[in-house]
């Protein structure tokens, strides 16, 4: 049996006992998988817990044939997170980032080591943090440099970004764009570690703005990206 690790993206209730669970997995890439008496009135092997959005874990699977889904045999969760589902604020941004790369996976589902590495390591840092308002900005825009279209800056004197060509510019684009003040915010953000986002001041106001265009410009590069459901929600938890 293959042996991996990876993380939950996504789980549903398939049946009365089984659940599927998306996965990206690091040798695999996103991967889904069939796992038998999650709900059954006998106590399962598998914890409803094991499967939280972004849990990392390893997975032991059987490879099922062409066309069908792959079996989870075992699980064990590697990472015990502190507080991404415990605390409220943190287990809504985890849902909502969840819901994004599941969009992100279903067009760019090859398994890419050094994005596997980036949640790793990002998801470790946040759920070390006492709070970070503006961790889901952050990750957004660090997550499209493993996608393809992380942000062009063009020259440190411009005033726009297009969120079309995903490139800065001194003239004013016809297209939908960033302007001015959140633009010197956007690129702030953009120059910064995880560890330095404490340390910048953005009203609830501005950092809604700044998820709008975010959405807007991951839809703009990902034709089967899907704005997520929980993004009321979340705005409501952040307002």
């Amino acid at each position: 049996m293959p042996n991996s690790k990876g993380f939950v993206i996504r789980s549903i209730k398939n049946g009365e006992t089984s659940i599927i669970v998306s996965c990206y997995v690091e040798d695999k890439g996103f991967k889904s998988f069939i796992v038998k008496g999650v709900y059954g009135i006998k106590k399962s092997k598998f914890s409803k817990a094991h499967f939280f959005p972004l849990n990392f874990i390893n997975i032991n699977f059987t490879e099922g044939k062409p066309g069908r889904l792959s079996y989870i045999k075992e699980i064990k969760p590697i990472t015990l997170y502190k507080s991404l589902h415990s605390n409220t604020e943190k287990s809504t941004v985890i849902i909502f980032l969840s819901e994004i790369l599941e969009s992100v996976f279903r067009e760019e589902g090859e398994n890419n080591q050094n994005l596997f590495n980036f949640m790793f390591r990002s998801l470790n840092w946040y759920d070390n943090q006492a709070f970070c308002n503006n961790f889901h900005i952050k990750f957004l825009i660090e997550l499209t440099r493993y996608i393809g279209f992380y942000p062009n800056i063009k020259d440190d004197e411009d005033v726009y970004f297009n969120l079309e060509s995903g490139s800065s510019s001194h003239i004013k684009p016809l297209a939908k764009y960033i302007d001015k003040d959140e633009f010197k915010i956007f690129k702030k953000i953009l120059g910064m570690e995880f560890e330095d986002l404490n340390y910048i001041n953005i009203n609830n106001e501005s950092r809604s703005r700044m998820l709008s265009y975010l959405i807007d410009y991951y839809s703009l590069h990902l034709q089967m990206f899907k704005t997520p459901k929980s993004i009321n929600v979340f705005r409501e938890i952040f307002k």
